[in-house]
């Protein structure tokens, strides 16, 4: 089995893979306090509960966007397998691991190792010329050009980071969570806050679609992914073509076939 790690800034969302197959995905808060040994019992309590043997792990594959973060979850998985696994183990940025995408972009060291992986999974899945959104802590958008290479992209506010903003920042306004909701005029705070939100960023997103195509000149495929992609599939349906919450963990996986493979 493979073990593959997408490492946020506000979670870490680990896909475990049997012959290929997503069979188990569990999250876990990223946490730069907890310690090699926290993380390793955290991880091991999701096996236990889920009845999978940890020793089954053949391989580990990790993205991570929390540099403090990648050295502990590897330390913390050697604790729970066989010796070989850290020898199967790959992690994006590494020299030791390719990965097949030719980056077009000034500083290419600069662009979120998970960013990538989107844009190698969505050009294996979906073909060519697409734009990505990752609803994660930051919302971003991802474009692979004709021949799925990374042409650069665009990074907003998250959902969360914006509402907790509006929280912090503010003497009354309350902390809610974002839900779908059709009226766009609120007649309640609450309301009004998830208005902003949610008709706001669905806005955000079709005018930058727009923009974005406006600049390349040509049309794309539009794909939606990340934790938050359920809430917006349905009122953005009639514009994107494809929703994956689960595109990272799937280029994860097929970064780490192809570097077994080479």
């Amino acid at each position: 089995m493979l073990i593959a790690f997408d490492i946020g800034n506000t979670n870490i969302v680990i896909g475990l893979f049997k012959e290929n197959k997503l069979i188990c995905k569990w999250r876990l808060i990223s946490d730069n306090k907890k310690s090699v040994d926290d993380y390793a019992v955290d991880i091991i309590e999701l096996f236990l509960t889920s009845k999978i043997d940890c020793l089954a792990i053949s391989g580990c594959i990790i993205a991570s966007v929390v540099p403090v973060l990648t050295s502990r979850i590897f330390e913390a998985v050697k604790k729970f397998t066989d010796e070989q696994v850290s020898k199967k183990t790959f992690v994006i940025g590494d020299d030791k691991t390719k990965l097949d995408i030719e980056i077009k972009i000034k500083n290419k060291n600069e662009v979120g190792h998970d960013r990538l992986v989107n844009a190698i999974a969505g050009f294996k899945h979906f073909g060519d010329s697409l734009i990505i959104v990752d609803f994660g802590t930051a919302t971003t958008f991802d474009i692979v050009g004709k021949n799925g290479e990374y042409l650069g992209g665009v990074i907003a506010p998250g959902i969360n980071m914006t509402l907790k903003s509006l929280h912090d920042m503010t003497a009354q306004l309350p902390k809610i969570s974002v839900k779908p909701q059709k009226n766009v005029i609120g007649k309640s705070t609450v309301e009004a806050m998830n208005s902003g939100v949610y008709h706001g960023y669905i806005a955000m997103i079709e005018g930058m679609f727009i923009k974005i195509e406006n600049e390349l000149g040509y049309k794309t495929k539009k794909i939606i992914t990340g934790g938050l992609c359920e809430i917006f599939k349905q009122p953005l349906c009639a514009i994107i073509d494809h929703h994956d919450s689960d595109l990272t963990l799937q280029g994860l996986l097929l970064i780490y076939n192809n570097n077994q493979k080479n």
